[in-house]
């Protein structure tokens, strides 16, 4: 098996097509190249538009790089205030709308370094695969098993961010409000894909469930922080 053999084994485990061909000759290896068109699985009545590919890869992109731009000007923020302990963010707005105050708090570097850098990494992997989808790639189901256990996870990480910023550092970040905005949703509809796309094996009652409660859910969690924010705050910002 020459190299190119290899290659096209490991680019079709993942493509519907093999994007680089590999035959012999008496001369050696040949290569040929097929038409990679992206040809993305129509949409059906009974499924989501978020469950198709071209619809998750949208989902994935638009939270992915929104994500992503907040995290970078965050990350901007904690460099001048390592350099600077007096510099003034762009978002400190008053003692209860800070980024300042809770970049420096313990829970911004819960895991020893900033969480800034695993929203980096994170949106990163999540804009990656969205372009890869884009392109024509075909992920086989442990991969979205994957990408569904990191976005919940991720999930989880910003409600209980969300938890800490209003109820003990009393303070708000607004780039971190635009993370927890963005991860939310694109972690419940993953989920809601992976159950439509019977990945995740469930009755078809609770399949049917599951699918109906995926947009009142993401509303229900913006309408809960929103809430509590006003809440906690609303006396202080009106």
């Amino acid at each position: 098996m020459c190299v190119h053999d290899v290659v096209s084994t490991i680019v079709t485990y993942f493509w519907p097509k093999p994007v680089i061909l590999c035959s012999h000759s008496a001369d050696g290896p040949i290569l040929g190249r097929v038409n990679t068109a992206v040809n993305f699985p129509p949409d059906t009545e009974e499924q989501p538009w978020y469950a198709s590919s071209f619809g998750s890869a949208m989902v994935l992109l638009v939270s992915g790089i929104i994500g992503l731009i907040a995290t970078l000007v965050l990350t901007y923020e904690r460099v001048q205030l390592w350099m600077n302990p007096d510099y003034v963010t762009s978002c400190d707005f008053s003692v209860w709308v800070s980024c300042g105050k809770v970049m420096q708090s313990w829970q911004a570097s819960l895991f020893g370094f900033s969480n800034q850098f695993i929203g980096i990494i994170g949106f990163t992997i999540v804009i990656t695969i969205a372009m890869a989808i884009i392109g024509g790639a075909r992920f086989v189901n442990w991969w979205w098993h994957a990408l569904c256990i990191g976005l919940g996870l991720a999930m989880i990480f910003c409600l209980w961010l969300w938890t800490q910023a209003v109820y003990v550092i009393n303070t708000l970040c607004i780039y971190c409000m635009v993370v927890w905005a963005v991860t939310i949703p694109a972690a419940v509809l993953i989920f809601a894909r992976n159950v439509s796309q019977d990945l995740i094996k469930v009755t078809p009652r609770t399949k049917m469930i599951i699918t109906t409660a995926t947009w009142p859910t993401i509303i229900v969690l913006y309408l809960v922080i929103g809430g509590s924010i006003l809440l906690r705050f609303g006396e202080a910002m009106f």
